[in-house]
């Protein structure tokens, strides 16, 4: 009876132990690039900028320039609502993470097109630009509850992975081997232990 309860923690242990996620590893870094995760927004409206091919926890700085300002007419073609006044850039700066990666939430308050570039402020890479269009015929005019604008169900960003991993499934199936083999060398063992007292 010790040997069975020994045997069957032993396999569950394996079983349990197999499937653990896996350590972090070191990867190659990501080839620059950047995007948003919607391209045409609300004025207001929270939108992601993202970059990648950075040090890793490396500042990097994120320049949003005014390309174009102004109104669209009702037949859709663009027209200064008054004379342009080009902003200077605004800056901001944000941290890579460990894979050299960044993610910020950004929201823009003028109809308009911006430009929006990043630089790491240590390797020199720089990702962009992005072009993002602050559109004022988004903007609810008050058809929900309080005013406020809709929010944005198309983001067009991929959702994350949440399938298994590869790995975890190889050590599940391994810790399943492991407690059958465990479950058969017990049934093996007890029969031999009745056949030697019947002798």
């Amino acid at each position: 009876m010790k040997k069975t309860l020994a045997a069957l923690a032993l396999a569950g242990s394996i079983a349990l132990i197999g499937s653990a996620p896996a350590t972090a590893a070191t990867y190659p870094a990501l080839p620059p690039a950047a995007g948003v995760s919607d391209g045409t927004v609300a004025p207001g409206e929270t939108f992601t900028f993202t970059g990648q091919g950075f040090l890793a926890g490396e500042t990097v700085t994120i320049t949003i320039t005014v390309v174009t300002g102004g109104a669209a007419n009702a037949g859709g073609t663009a027209v200064s609502a008054k004379i342009p006044v080009f902003q200077a850039p605004q800056t901001l700066t944000a941290t890579a993470d460990a894979q050299g990666k960044i993610a910020v939430p950004l929201a823009l308050n003028e109809a308009g097109t911006y430009s929006i570039t990043a630089t790491g402020n240590t390797s020199g890479v720089t990702v962009g630009p992005v072009t993002v269009t602050v559109a004022a015929s988004l903007a609810n005019t008050g058809g929900n509850a309080g005013g406020a604008p809709l929010a944005n169900t198309g983001s067009g960003a991929g959702l994350a992975n949440t399938g298994a991993d590869s790995g975890l499934v190889l050590w599940t199936l391994v810790g399943a081997g492991a407690l059958a083999a465990g479950a058969t060398s017990v049934v093996v063992v007890r029969r031999r232990a009745k056949a030697e007292a019947a002798v």
